[in-house]
C-alpha cells in the first residue's frame, strides 16, 4: 500500500484570484488619488515644487472696500466691554477645529468662540446667524498661518480680525454690532 501516497491535487487553486487582485488594485488606486487630491497641493508647496496660491485681499482704498465706514474704525472692540454699568449678552459660536499646513505637516487650531454685545435683542438675532458665522470663520481660519496663530501676539491679532470678520458676515452697523469676541479655549498643536 505504499503506492497510495497522498498526492496533492495539482488542479487546486493557490494564491489570489485575478479578480481579487484587480479589486485590491482599484481600491488602492482610488485611495491614493483621493489622498493626493486632498493633500497634494500643500505637500507640493512644502516640498518647494509648487507656489502657494495667492489669496486676493481687498485693499482699503479699492472701490470694492469703499462701501461705507472703514472696517478698521467700525469693528474694533467697543470701549467699556468690561464696564459694570453696561449690560453684556453672549452668543455661543461653539468649538471649531481647523487643520493647517505647516512645514509639510498638518497642524491643528482648536478654539471655542464666544461673542459679546450690549443689546439683548440684537444678540438674539446674532444667535440665528451662528451657522453663517461658523462657516465664515472656518474659511477665515483656514487662511491663517500656523506660525502666526501659535504666538500670543498672533492670537490677539486673530481675535481682532475675527471680530471684524464676524461683523462683516452679519452685516453689522455702528449702532448694532458684536462688541467683542472671546476665545474661551485656544489650543494649537
Amino acid at each position: 500500500m505504499s503506492d497510495d501516497v497522498d498526492v496533492q491535487d495539482v488542479n487546486g487553486k493557490k494564491g489570489f484570484s485575478a479578480l481579487l487582485v484587480l479589486v485590491i488594485a482599484i481600491v488602492c488606486l482610488l485611495g491614493g488619488y483621493g489622498a493626493g487630491a486632498f493633500t497634494g497641493g500643500p505637500v507640493l508647496v512644502a516640498l518647494g515644487l509648487a507656489e502657494e496660491p495667492e489669496v486676493e485681499e481687498l485693499v482699503a482704498d479699492s472701490p470694492e472696500a469703499d462701501s461705507g465706514p472703514k472696517a478698521s474704525d467700525l469693528f474694533q472692540p467697543m470701549e467699556g466691554v468690561f464696564d459694570p454699568k453696561k449690560d453684556r449678552f453672549y452668543a455661543e459660536v461653539g468649538e471649531l477645529l481647523v487643520a493647517m499646513s505647516h512645514r509639510g505637516a498638518t497642524r491643528h487650531l482648536q478654539l471655542t468662540v464666544q461673542l459679546v454685545g450690549h443689546d439683548e435683542e440684537y444678540m438674539k438675532t446674532v444667535e440665528n446667524d451662528v451657522p453663517a458665522i461658523r462657516n465664515g470663520l472656518l474659511v477665515f481660519f483656514n487662511q491663517q498661518e500656523f506660525s502666526k496663530v501659535s504666538t500670543y501676539e498672533g492670537r490677539e491679532a486673530l481675535r481682532r480680525e475675527t471680530l471684524q470678520r464676524i461683523n462683516e458676515i452679519i452685516g453689522a452697523t455702528v449702532e448694532e454690532r458684536v462688541a467683542d469676541v472671546y476665545f474661551t479655549d485656544y489650543i494649537t498643536q
